[in-house]
């Protein structure tokens, strides 16, 4: 699978699956829980790849949608937390 993110600042990077199963495990998912998502956004990812990238917030969006399904409590945690910024240190 070839499929690249585009970041906020307009980078392009390899997609990585695991970022996604350990966001969601910090957030509060169980193990199976964050492997089935993962597993369900990575499939997304690919069926939706434009011009063979997908947007960070399109993943975020898909990533909320189904831990909110499965998981309330972390849903709500994984949205509250935003990456810190340069701005932020």
């Amino acid at each position: 699978m070839s499929i690249r993110v585009q970041k906020r600042d307009g980078r392009l990077e390899e997609f990585d699956a695991n970022k996604i199963r350990q966001g969601l495990i910090a957030a509060g998912a169980t193990d199976q829980e964050a492997e089935n998502i993962t597993q369900e956004v990575e499939n997304w990812a690919v069926a939706n790849a434009a011009k063979g990238f997908v947007r960070t917030a399109a993943i975020r969006e898909k990533v909320l949608f189904s831990l909110r399904l499965v998981n309330p409590q972390a849903a709500a945690a994984f949205e509250s937390y935003q990456k810190p910024t340069k701005a932020n240190y």
